[in-house]
């Protein structure tokens, strides 16, 4: 039998703290005078009520709508509240329906046998009413926040599954350590690049799995390193998988933070690039063979263009003179591009061999300003240095670098008009400067060397300084200036083969600034 003290779907209020659904209520007594006091009762206080007299009906009333709480009575005809309560109790549909016994059974021993027969509590007839209606509201104020937890765990279940899904699904292998750079998650492509199933990875340390036999710190950085929040630090190495075999991988590491800004772990995402350096190899290897086709002819054109310079000295007019010497200064430029192209295939490659040893870059600095001298004098444009009065020992191949700081003084004198100014300076660099994306070993370094070379002339287009490094790019309204557009490019694979950052600002008055970061030595 049914009753309604409200509406039962769609009717919502907020009650405690918590979305109240109004409750359905399940009262079950062989009196009819109890069952309809009781209902009307509830009724009263806004519940949807339905009623039972026997143990049997109760069950199939159950079984038909589940309602959120029971008010059962012991002495039933037929199945007896004990059984009814034992039975819902052991159906895992409704097992967690909390029943309140309502009896007249007084003795202790009743309501023990009650309580272990899994009812949520025992009331006793004649009950006050107050009493009664503040346990069903307790009743049901954690019926509702059972359901709300049971419902919030169910989706959390559901996302965390779909979220392993995803994970174990990705091309990239995917781990995170925690504070002892103990493994605690590894997926499905992190075995099949590392060669180590999920049970040999989980809770060994980062590694003794992940091994980089020419860079041991590659899963050791400190966790006391604080970086800035959502910063990730991506590198190349060279992996040892568990046969032995080696490989080349990008890794990326993001750090977990706590609230404090303490780190509590790393998420590591791993790719086998295995293919893709065969393929860049495969390129550069065709470039480098196309480089040396056109250096042999390019070469010869210049010799020839020499010789018939110097075997028709004094026999030709002035016109014809000009025309070879024209040649003569095409092919060298042309050279000087097949030079550049090939040091790029080189330094792209791997193939160039970099001679680092401790150096000093404020020697570096004034050979190259002074190799530069002659240039801006024609120009009468006067180059300012500021070194300060320390040293600044680099671990670096002497004459890469060297090349780097002409190639930016030499761009300097070019776009810096008759007169203008240029200055070289270098200083110790902040520690923490979050504008500018910094490296690995910048990131390691105890001491950083930053170089800035400044300049008051044309500066360069807004839209041409985030793209000023790549290949072959020149700055627009520059064509009429000799250069191969490769001479950026250059300069930031140097650097970067360093361990260090090159960009470049626009002054706020004129000119621009180009600046390095160097990992530096202490003295």
């Amino acid at each position: 039998m049914k009753r309604a003290g409200g509406t039962r779907h769609g009717l919502q209020e907020r009650a405690e703290g918590f979305m109240q659904i109004v409750s359905n209520i399940l009262v079950v007594d062989d009196n009819r005078n109890n069952l309809e006091l009781l209902s009307d009762m509830l009724e009263m206080e806004g519940y949807y009520v339905r009623t039972a007299e026997t143990g049997e009906t109760a069950l199939k009333e159950v079984l038909k709508e589940r309602p959120d709480l029971i008010l059962l009575d012991i002495m039933l005809p037929g199945i007896d509240g004990y059984r009814v309560c034992e039975t819902l109790k052991k159906m895992p549909d409704t097992q967690d329906i909390p029943i309140i016994l309502v009896s007249a059974k007084s003795s202790i021993e009743d309501a023990v046998r009650g309580l272990e027969h899994g009812a949520d509590d025992y009331i006793r007839k004649p009950y006050n009413e107050m009493e009664l209606l503040a346990r069903v509201k307790s009743a049901l104020k954690t019926k509702h926040l059972h359901d709300e937890v049971h419902h919030t765990n169910r989706m959390l279940s559901n996302q965390k599954e779909q979220i392993e899904t995803i994970i174990n699904t990705m091309g990239e292998g995917l781990f995170s350590v925690n504070q002892d750079m103990e493994i605690v998650f590894f997926n499905h492509a992190a075995e099949e690049i590392t060669g180590y199933n999920f049970r040999e990875a989980i809770g060994k340390n980062c590694a003794k799995i992940f091994k980089c036999p020419d860079d041991e710190a590659c899963c050791q950085s400190s966790l006391d390193f604080k970086p800035e929040p959502g910063r990730k630090i991506a590198r190349e190495y060279l992996m040892e998988r568990k046969d032995g075999s080696r490989i080349p991988i990008l890794k990326s590491t993001s750090f977990l933070l706590s609230a404090e800004g303490e780190v509590m772990g790393r998420v590591e995402v791993i790719r086998d690039i295995s293919k893709e350096r065969e393929l860049e190899q495969k390129k550069a290897d065709f470039i480098s063979m196309v480089i040396h086709d056109l250096k042999n002819p390019l070469s010869t054109i210049t010799i020839c263009d020499k010789i018939v310079m110097n075997e028709t000295k004094g026999h030709i007019d002035k016109d014809l003179t000009q025309l070879l010497a024209n040649i003569e200064s095409s092919a060298n430029n042309l050279l000087n591009q097949v030079n550049e192209l090939l040091d790029i295939s080189k330094l792209e490659s791997g193939a160039m061999e970099f001679k680092k040893q401790r150096i000093d870059m404020n020697d570096v600095m004034d050979i190259s300003i002074h190799t530069q001298r002659i240039i801006s004098m024609e120009k009468q444009i006067e180059i300012e240095k500021d070194f300060a009065a320390e040293r600044y020992p680099v671990m670096g191949d002497k004459d890469f670098l060297m090349r780097v700081m002409i190639n930016l003084i030499g761009n300097a004198i070019k776009f810096t008009p008759k007169g203008g100014k240029i200055s070289v300076v270098a200083r110790d660099h902040p520690q923490r400067v979050p504008e500018h994306p910094r490296s690995p070993q910048l990131e390691e370094a105890e001491k950083i060397l930053e170089i800035s070379i400044k300049d008051n002339g044309t500066g360069i287009p807004e839209n041409d300084l985030s793209t000023i490094f790549d290949k072959f790019r020149r700055v627009r309204g520059t064509t009429e200036i000799e250069g191969s557009g490769l001479g950026l490019y250059i300069a930031k694979v140097i650097i970067e083969a360093h361990g260090g950052r090159i960009w470049v600002e626009n002054n706020s008055d004129q000119g621009s600034t180009f600046t390095i970061l160097l990992p530096a030595l202490k003295e």
